[in-house]
């Protein structure tokens, strides 16, 4: 089976501190979005990269990875409004590719194929967890996820808005400078955490299934409060089963500045 990537690098750098898109903030000299780039390509199985930007920045992003020492060979898009838009318009590419592949390699379909989608925002993904997701796919897994046990307890809360009481009613004091608002949430639920895990990319898939998810979920894509956070949720839409892998520690998300000093710490104790 060909493998291809989607490396979605569109999204804002606002939590991060970030003037610009958050895939060109430096992790130790070099941009995630290079080093999630040479993530996928370290596995030896991608044959095709595409990248997704800000449509403003597709020219900038360009430049970065085929600068980048060695270049990061890669196709670059410009993303959409969301993440999912932005997956959707990688698809499009790939889909693309795949055909083209078919055309010169002899009978085949896209169903052959299997695309990996992956969040520059994760530059550290180890090699063997790209491989676990490849080979668990080739295997006849149409849709497979990397995830970790959740060590935690968590806490399913009841949904809406959030009550908000002062602080001198939740400790019976006033706090220094005067009141302050603490928001306050009913909990409803405290699922068993052994079944749980969390998620992590990137998700590999059978490239006409998840082209399919994608068109049967494309009326969420334009609005964050509805699209997918991921693409295996489209797939579950769909009612088709979606599989775990092992993921690792080090596949961790950039979001925050404490989470790209956590990013620089494993690097360099790597």
């Amino acid at each position: 089976m060909r493998v291809a990537a989607i490396l979605t690098a569109a999204g804002s750098g606002s939590r991060l501190g970030a003037s610009g898109p958050k895939a060109l903030v430096a992790l130790a000299g070099v941009p995630l979005v290079v080093r999630a780039a040479r993530a996928l390509l370290a596995s030896g199985q991608v044959e095709h990269l595409v990248v997704t930007a800000p449509a403003d920045q597709v020219a900038v992003m360009e430049h970065v990875l085929s600068s980048a020492t060695p270049p990061v060979i890669a196709e670059v898009v410009a993303g959409g409004a969301t993440r999912q838009a932005s997956v959707a318009a990688g698809i499009a590419r790939i889909v693309a590719w795949a055909d083209g592949a078919t055309e010169t390699d002899g009978p085949g379909d896209e169903t052959r194929s299997v695309v990996l989608v992956h969040d520059a925002a994760r530059p550290l993904v180890p090699e063997a967890v790209v491989r676990r997701v490849i080979s668990a796919v080739e295997a006849g897994h149409d849709a497979v996820i990397p995830g970790l046990a959740v060590t935690d307890t968590v806490k399913q809360v009841e949904q809406g808005v959030a009550r908000s009481i002062t602080g001198a009613e939740a400790d019976g004091r006033a706090p220094l400078g005067g009141p302050a608002l603490v928001d306050i949430l009913r909990v409803v639920a405290t699922p068993d955490r052994s079944t749980l895990r969390a998620v992590q990319t990137p998700q590999g898939f059978a490239l006409d299934l998840l082209r399919r998810a994608h068109e049967a979920g494309a009326s969420r894509a334009a609005d964050e409060a509805s699209a997918a956070t991921d693409d295996a949720a489209l797939v579950e839409a769909l009612g088709i089963d979606v599989w775990v892998v092992a993921g690792h520690e080090d596949a961790l998300k950039v979001t925050t500045p404490r989470d790209l000093a956590l990013a620089e710490i494993l690097l360099a104790g790597s």
